[in-house]
């Protein structure tokens, strides 16, 4: 089954690979280096002294977008316009603030 593939084929699956897993662990590396980076400069870990932090629900925006994976609307009608705008909700998380303070250096003394 594998007798026809090249060394160059597999050198591409690989790379491929690799730069697959570096892409999808990139927010990871840099939300550590971020944290390491603001503990040497004694700032707060999670905000960086900006004492918000924002909603992990409606990602700092106030609003949540209805419509599946990656905002597509299912067509049902035929006559709907392609580029439709999908329907957004308030946060309930947030109260549409897309923000909350931070729990780690807003606490009360």
């Amino acid at each position: 089954m594998f007798e026809h593939i090249t060394a160059s084929e597999v050198a591409g699956y690989a790379v491929g690979a690799l730069l697959l897993s570096a892409t999808v662990s990139a927010t990871k590396i840099d939300s550590f280096i971020s944290t390491s980076q603001r503990s040497s400069l004694g700032m707060c870990k999670r905000c960086g002294d900006l004492k918000l932090v924002a909603c992990a629900k409606c990602k700092g925006s106030g609003l949540i977008k209805e419509g599946g994976p990656f905002n597509l609307i299912p067509v049902i009608d035929e006559n709907r316009a392609f580029g439709a705008k999908s329907k957004s909700s308030s946060c309930t998380n947030c109260r549409a603030r897309g923000h909350f303070s931070c729990p780690e250096c807003s606490k009360l003394p």
